[in-house]
């Protein structure tokens, strides 16, 4: 468990093979040193990015936007990357999905790490400060506070995050339901205007099919169309409900186990207008019983063993499931014991709660559940 996360992406340092392309002519322009220019599909595309005036434009730290085009059929394919002191090595393995072609690869630079700015447009005027959970694609957590003036706005501080993360938002104190509402933004997921770009060439397919030439190509801030006709086709097919959607969709690994009791916190709004996690489930669910711990947080124990708590698939200690209100709950599933997820948890059995989230969020209800997509990581996979 993380009490202050900072950086949670490691930085790799790759060296390239022979044969290296590059973009470079001004001062002030951007090297693109691809490890080679004719790739097949299985390939390491090994990436270094450098740009040596980062200290005249202030850009000691900033994000390396990666567009990579392909110029036949104008798919676009985006990767971004912490740029530090000017500097970013990455390899994108080409997956078999890979069309061969020609392509153009982009580096868009931008000012700063990823941060999150937002504004709480509901709350009470003691809100000056509000908890948030964080939970990363790597199982790791982090629950912190951020200050909120006046006005409802609130600035966190940089994040260096692989792939995605979730936030959960609640107040301070702990209320019978969350009501925050907020608006939360990421610049770089914005419309921005780039410091620097810098554009290169290069080919995926068949050894020899590389033609060394000046392409008709402009980069575009803009995302092609790659909208197409298709034929009018009619799928019949047993309706799902949102549950089972959520269930598909949302889980993984053990925890699509089947033996476990499942509560549906969409369709059905028993769970919702419960006093707490806690008193639903000890209605629910046989020989689940709840201790007050020394620090006064609900701990659920299975015949005198501790439950495993999961929020969203993410371990948790004790107590920290509170930060969840039961109406911002799509599904709990409660494994019997033993529910064995790594050596030393699970023996107790487990309770796993997942939050609602996506197109599940009540279009009604506040706002204050978000998955944002942080950074690509360093080795990943082009598909």
């Amino acid at each position: 468990m993380l009490n202050k996360l900072t950086f949670l992406v490691a930085i790799c340092f790759i060296i390239f093979g022979s044969a290296p392309i590059f973009a470079q002519s001004e001062n002030d322009s951007i090297s693109i040193n691809l490890s080679k220019p004719v790739y097949v599909q299985g390939d390491s595309l090994e990436l270094r990015i450098y740009y040596p005036n980062y200290i005249n434009k202030k850009l000691k730290s900033a994000t390396a936007h990666i567009w990579i085009d392909h110029l036949g059929t104008k798919q676009r394919w985006k990767f971004r990357y912490p740029m530090i002191e000017g500097e970013v090595n990455a390899a994108l393995k080409i997956s078999e999905q890979i069309p061969s072609g020609n392509y153009a690869i982009s580096c868009l630079i931008q000012s700063g790490f990823y941060r999150m700015q937002g504004q709480v447009v509901e709350r009470e005027k003691q809100d000056t400060v509000i908890n948030y959970m964080m939970r990363t694609s790597t199982k790791q957590m982090m629950v912190d506070r951020v200050k909120v003036d006046a006005k409802g706005f609130f600035t966190m501080k940089p994040m260096l995050f692989q792939d995605t993360a979730s936030f959960y938002f609640s107040p301070a104190k702990k209320p019978k339901k969350n009501y925050l509402a907020i608006l939360l933004k990421t610049p770089v997921d914005s419309a921005f205007e780039p410091v620097v770009t810098q554009t290169v060439f290069f080919n995926v397919g068949k050894e020899g099919t590389y033609i060394e030439k000046k392409y008709d190509y402009t980069l575009s801030l803009d995302d092609p169309d790659s909208s197409s006709d298709l034929p009018n086709v009619t799928v019949y097919t047993k309706a799902k409900t949102k549950l089972q959607q959520y269930e598909e969709t949302y889980t993984s690994g053990l925890f699509k186990n089947d033996n476990a009791y499942v509560f549906d916190g969409l369709e059905n709004d028993e769970l919702a207008q419960s006093q707490s996690i806690a008193w639903f489930l000890q209605q629910k669910v046989p020989g689940l019983n709840v201790a007050i711990d020394s620090a006064n947080n609900e701990v659920f124990k299975w015949r005198e063993e501790i439950c495993s708590i999961f929020i969203d698939e993410f371990e948790v200690m004790p107590g920290e499931q509170m930060m969840v209100f039961p109406r911002d709950i799509a599904m709990i599933k409660v494994f019997r014991p033993p529910f064995q997820y790594s050596s030393t948890t699970g023996f107790g059995g487990a309770i796993a709660i997942y939050t609602k989230k996506g197109k599940y969020i009540d279009n009604n209800g506040a706002k204050f559940s978000f998955i944002l997509r942080g950074y690509t990581a360093f080795d990943s996979v082009w598909k």
